[in-house]
């Protein structure tokens, strides 16, 4: 028994100091990280409001300038963050892990972001937040400077589920993503150590900043298990959007990569200019993460189809330009409008229950990771009981989207980032 929990943890006392001086820093960093995202958000909204035309402008300069510096400065903080943390845990090269996740990386996540939501980008906040807590994480290996595979993938795997947790302030999600997503390949005995630290950042977080669910208590709406069958043909529709999502930022990251600067500043204008329009037609609606906008559709507010056709095609857009920004919340909004204009039609099931399995099955499809989708939204709203129908449209969403698109689009996504990195 001893050897099998010396296998398991670390032996020396500087590596638990370091994972409680880890865990501290990245709940200070990612907070801050989240209200300074929140702040130039609501800036460019509040910049827009008068004369939205202004969108036209400042969104392709943004886009132009953050892709630019990010392409020849900075070129590791590009994207989401994930496939970055999944590339570092799935190679074996230690100057590629170094590049991927580090402080400096770390710092220049929340400055990128910061200028990308103040320039109207609509990309999430917890990618990034994954990204900043991996790469605080590892960051500390300089110092404990491990040796053992398991333990080194491991803090990786930790960092991530930390900014997850931290995010989105879901424990269960946060450790059900480190195994699901980034430590795909990892051992089952690094899950216990992975827990443990897990359990320590949700526990700082609650104390550092309270413990506010992230789409607030929805904990009295309930379903009727009787009626769960109607959920199938919402589960199929949304897998098949959200794989056909997936399928098309695989293709148009591969058609846009150029080396080229004068290619890279064209194809950045581009784009920019695509999403500002979707600005401009939208009013700022589609800037940002969407959770504003997610609230409001819970509160009852229908925002039309034709923010969730902005909103879908705006993301796709700055997900090809390969800015900085997160793939989830914007997922969980336009799963969220679907559900929105859907619910009218289900006359027997509450319209924020409809919502909610919309956005599971939606974010399940483009991320193929159901049970990480399951319980992140459910975290989220407070919604733990509906967890068997909750778990029927993530699956049933994750089975079309492979039908369409095998590859999950962040192994996808890391791949081709190993490729760039070699280049």
């Amino acid at each position: 028994m001893r050897r099998y929990l010396s296998h398991q943890f670390p032996n020396e006392l500087k590596t638990y100091i370091s994972l409680i001086l880890a865990s501290i820093l990245t709940v200070i960093a990612i907070d801050f990280f989240l209200l300074s995202s929140t702040y130039a958000h609501h800036a460019f909204k509040h910049l827009i409001a008068k004369n939205p035309a202004l969108s036209l402008a400042i969104t392709p300069i943004a886009f132009v300038s953050i892709i630019y510096i990010a392409k020849y400065f900075c070129n590791y903080i590009q994207g989401s963050g994930i496939p970055q943390l999944i590339a570092a845990n799935d190679s074996r090269n230690k100057s590629i892990r170094e590049k991927l996740l580090s402080f400096r990386v770390a710092a220049g996540k929340i400055v990128f972001i910061f200028f990308g939501m103040l320039g109207g980008a609509p990309v999430g906040i917890e990618g990034p937040s994954i990204h900043i807590g991996g790469s605080i994480f590892y960051g500390f290996n300089r110092f404990l400077k491990l040796k053992r595979k398991l333990l080194i993938h491991s803090l990786i795997a930790i960092g991530g589920s930390a900014g997850l947790i931290v995010a989105f302030n879901a424990p269960i999600a946060g450790l059900v993503f480190a195994y699901e997503e980034i430590g795909r390949n990892l051992k089952k005995q690094a899950l216990i150590l992975i827990a443990i630290t897990s359990a320590l950042v949700y526990m700082l977080a609650v104390l550092y900043r309270g413990n506010t669910p992230y789409l607030g208590d929805l904990s009295a709406y309930s379903l009727n298990i009787e009626l769960i069958w109607q959920l199938i043909p919402l589960a199929i529709l949304a897998g098949v959007v959200g794989g056909l999502f997936s399928k098309a930022v695989i293709y148009l990251i591969t058609k846009f990569i150029s080396h080229t600067k004068a290619r890279v500043i064209t194809i950045a204008l581009f784009l920019g200019l695509i999403v500002g329009l979707f600005n401009y037609l939208s009013e700022g609606k589609i800037a940002g993460s969407g959770h504003d906008e997610v609230l409001l559709m819970l509160a009852g507010e229908q925002l039309g189809v034709e923010f969730v056709l902005m909103k879908y095609f705006a993301t796709l857009t700055s997900l090809a330009s390969t800015i900085p920004g997160g793939l989830f919340m914007p997922s969980i909004s336009i799963g969220a409008g679907i559900g929105s204009e859907i619910a009218p039609y289900y006359l027997k099931i509450d319209a924020q229950v409809i919502i909610i399995m919309s956005m599971i099955a939606y974010l399940s499809a483009v991320i193929r990771a159901p049970l990480t989708a399951t319980f992140v939204i459910l975290e989220m709203s407070t919604a733990i009981h509906l967890l068997i129908p909750a778990l029927l449209v993530a699956f049933i969403a994750n089975w079309m989207s492979k039908l369409i698109f095998t590859q999950p689009i962040y192994e996808a996504l890391a791949e081709n980032y190993l490729k760039i990195t070699k280049n």
